[in-house]
């Protein structure tokens, strides 16, 4: 990371014409992925991406302007760019002294990625083709994909915030086909989350992938839904993915500040029926979508 005087500078330039606040997000991304298809290894990619973003509020108006160089001169130069087309008021502002949020929560790491060769990472796909295959002669398809990804995220903006995470996430997933003379399932599944190669010791993909097969030779017998209005029973998980898609983009502050939003001046008032409940906690330990900080430096 730069250092913290390098920060203040950024962000006094790109505060040089004024506005009401402006942003600092730096970036580093490792990320492995190993693709798994019909039995044979069709991809392994191995790399790092780097890059910084700076942006300027103004009213309603938003700038933005990256670049993948971190040092102080580039990221100046994309907070002055960000400046101009913010047009603010050419008076500039006072940047806040910066102070280092604690961690609210703890998601340590027990066993790093590198502890584990990619070879045996590789493995591991082959023994969930193998198993997925031996489960029944109808088996005609797996495709299996293993990513890892380690991202250090470093947040800060002119009211004085400055927050770092790292996000170690671990995932498998797999695409298992049974068919059966005309008739031809596919099912999908996963697992994952924010978690080490301790992983293997909660969780076996080999076991995923075997429960994937079963469902997709399952389905070969399923008869079509019927057609018509009925009670749908949403499980957690999904039920998840429903709720951000049809409620949650709704809530973001853009929408929100520009009373465009359903949810205007909403807080604290019931918005759904009595039977419903949902809940967003970003501190369950090792889960996917957790988190210490969100990318605006907001406590979980």
């Amino acid at each position: 990371m730069l250092p913290i005087e390098s920060i203040r500078r950024i962000l006094a330039a790109a505060l040089q014409n004024g506005g009401d606040l402006a942003e600092v997000y730096l970036e580093h991304n490792d990320r492995l992925v190993l693709a798994l298809d019909e039995g044979r290894l069709e991809r392994a990619t191995q790399g790092s991406d780097i890059g910084g973003g700076v942006r300027v509020f103004y009213g309603e108006t938003a700038a933005y302007a990256y670049t993948d160089d971190l040092s102080e001169e580039s990221l100046i130069e994309a907070a002055r760019a960000a400046a101009s087309a913010a047009r603010g008021t050419n008076a500039p502002r006072t940047v806040v002294d910066l102070t280092k949020r604690p961690s609210p929560v703890d998601y340590t790491i027990q066993r790093p990625f590198e502890e584990m060769s990619v070879a045996d990472k590789a493995a591991y796909l082959r023994r969930m083709d193998e198993a997925a295959r031996a489960y029944s002669p109808h088996i005609v398809s797996v495709q299996a994909d293993y990513t890892q990804t380690s991202r250090r995220v470093w947040i800060f903006n002119s009211d004085g915030v400055w927050a770092e995470d790292d996000r170690e996430i671990l995932e498998f997933s797999a695409t298992v086909a049974a068919q059966r003379g005309d008739v031809r399932q596919s099912y999908r599944t996963g697992i994952g989350g924010q978690v080490g190669l301790e992983f293997f010791e909660q969780r076996d993909p080999v076991a995923m992938v075997r429960e994937a097969a079963e469902s997709a030779v399952l389905m070969l017998d399923a008869r079509p839904a019927p057609a018509g209005e009925m009670p749908v029973v949403i499980n957690n998980g999904w039920g998840g993915v429903l709720f951000h898609e049809a409620c949650g983009h709704c809530m973001e502050a853009d929408f929100i500040t520009k009373g465009a939003s359903a949810y205007t001046g909403l807080v604290g008032e019931r918005v759904g029926p009595d039977f419903l409940t949902a809940v967003d906690d970003g501190t369950m330990p090792g889960r996917r979508g957790s988190m210490r900080f969100d990318d605006e430096g907001t406590p979980a």
